[in-house]
């Protein structure tokens, strides 16, 4: 286990928000462009909790681009994670167009218009404490350009802070992609590697690197930049954790005509595209038309 892991006494804690009528404050958009990420309170009912649960079955077998069920050696839980199901399952789609989420995120990016990226639900069932999950940057693995993508990461469960998710509070600040990392053994490279990339910084034995985290409530959201270098550990818990996310767009994203996973992709995009088609539809704001 890494000292960041075991030293969770030294995490400092992410700056968090009431909502009042579903309202961003300014506080809290600074607050997310300084360190990278914020928590936003009570951001859902349990009525909108309840229906993602009733979709997560459907998401767990068959309905997702991309699905992924392991266990890992020395577990009795596993670890699950299904990608980009909101077009076959309801009520992943009942929440995303019909919720607040959409108007919670569109503030944070500061941008004309916003598109979904892609749905994704995480699970790590009790006691699948060697699941855990590398610091990584969203943005490694991402066929795009642009800095414009946020995370709004919704908790299902209540989640203590030993096994919450930890932020390299500012790595996002840079705007500079590294490599990706493999979830599955660190050694080894992932996927779609570019091995042109710098790799990740040793975060776990930087001293002067501040880590940023807090205990979360169902209903609690989190909203990251899709540069800020992230990572959590596996459960310890005797039930789940788990977590519905949402993944957004803005302005200044274009889409590039590399390898990645099959829920980032688009065969209907070139390169230099705006995000923004039937897999990757608009959802609030509106395209800018061209002169001429």
């Amino acid at each position: 286990m890494s000292k960041v892991q075991q030293n969770s006494s030294k995490f400092q804690q992410v700056s968090e928000f009431q909502l009042t009528d579903c309202v961003i404050s300014e506080n809290a958009i600074s607050a997310y462009k300084e360190d990278g990420v914020v928590c936003l309170r009570n951001a859902f009912s349990q009525d909108w909790l309840d229906v993602i649960e009733q979709g997560i079955s459907q998401a767990l077998t068959g309905a997702s681009e991309n699905l992924d069920i392991v266990k890992k050696s020395g577990d009795y839980g596993r670890f699950s994670v299904s990608s980009q199901a909101w077009k076959k399952v309801g009520p992943f789609r009942e929440f995303i167009f019909e919720s607040h989420i959409a108007d919670l995120a569109w503030p944070f990016l500061e941008s004309r218009y916003m598109s979904l990226f892609y749905d994704f639900l995480l699970i790590k069932e009790a006691d699948s404490k060697n699941a855990a999950t590398p610091w990584h940057q969203d943005h490694s693995y991402y066929p795009l350009r642009g800095t414009k993508v946020i995370n709004c990461w919704v908790a299902l469960d209540h989640i203590p802070q030993f096994t919450a998710l930890r932020f390299y509070r500012g790595s996002h600040n840079a705007k500079i992609v590294y490599r990706a990392v493999n979830f599955e053994d660190e050694a080894a490279d992932y996927l779609h590697v570019r091995k042109e990339r710098l790799e990740p910084p040793d975060i776990d034995h930087d001293s002067n690197i501040e880590v940023l985290s807090t205990e979360m409530n169902p209903g609690d959201m989190l909203v990251w930049n899709s540069y800020i270098f992230h990572s959590a550990p596996g459960n310890t818990l005797d039930r789940r954790r788990a977590a519905f996310s949402t993944n957004w767009a803005g302005d200044d994203v274009t889409f590039d005509e590399v390898p990645a996973l099959e829920t980032y992709l688009d065969s209907k995009l070139k390169t230099g595209d705006r995000l923004i088609s039937e897999k990757f539809p608009l959802v609030r704001g509106a395209i800018p038309q061209t002169a001429g």
